[in-house]
């Protein structure tokens, strides 16, 4: 069995990570073989065509303190699973997925040098109503820095950089 978890669930039972504690503690006493894959927050929900209008205004505004995000691409983590669900060696651990760290500001750099127009990441000081507000929180309490290899040695090169990603969202 191969469960699909959420980063931090091995040790943390509050909020979003509950539920996946529980039901990784339940596949643990339940004694059957299987693999935990424990997935960060999908970088999808930070880079998309939205960026678009952070180069038409030159600006980024973002609520996360500076701080950095470990995000991984859904493409990647499917290309992981497939490794798991047919290589015999995964059997019995638990993979702590992440892709390669950045910032806002860098995110700003990044933008830039891909379009060719300036972007500066601007700080917010009223965070971002709705669901992408509670992320930056997320962000801004340093709740999505925890850094891993296990997703690049799975896959067996380095996951999607933050480079690449704008690139394409912006083609």
């Amino acid at each position: 069995m191969v469960y699909t978890s959420f980063l931090g669930a091995g040790t943390r039972s509050e909020g979003v990570t509950a539920a996946h504690h529980a039901t990784e503690r339940a596949l643990s006493d339940s004694g059957l073989p299987h693999t935990v894959l424990r997935h960060p927050f999908y970088s999808e929900a930070f880079l998309h065509a939205g960026l678009r209008d952070a180069v038409a205004s030159g600006e980024l505004p973002h609520s996360t303190g500076g701080r950095g995000l470990n995000t991984a691409f859904r493409a990647d983590l499917a290309e992981a699973a497939v490794r798991v669900l047919t290589e015999e060696q995964h059997l019995g651990r638990a993979h702590d997925f992440t892709g390669t760290p950045w910032t806002y500001p860098e995110l700003a750099e990044v933008l830039t040098a891909v379009s060719g127009t300036p972007v500066v990441a601007r700080e917010r000081t009223e965070p971002t109503p709705g669901a992408h507000g509670w992320l930056e929180s997320q962000v801004h309490a340093g709740e999505l820095e925890l850094r891993t290899d296990d997703l690049a040695q799975v896959l067996g090169h380095p996951p999607v950089a933050l480079e690449e990603a704008v690139s394409a969202l912006l083609a």
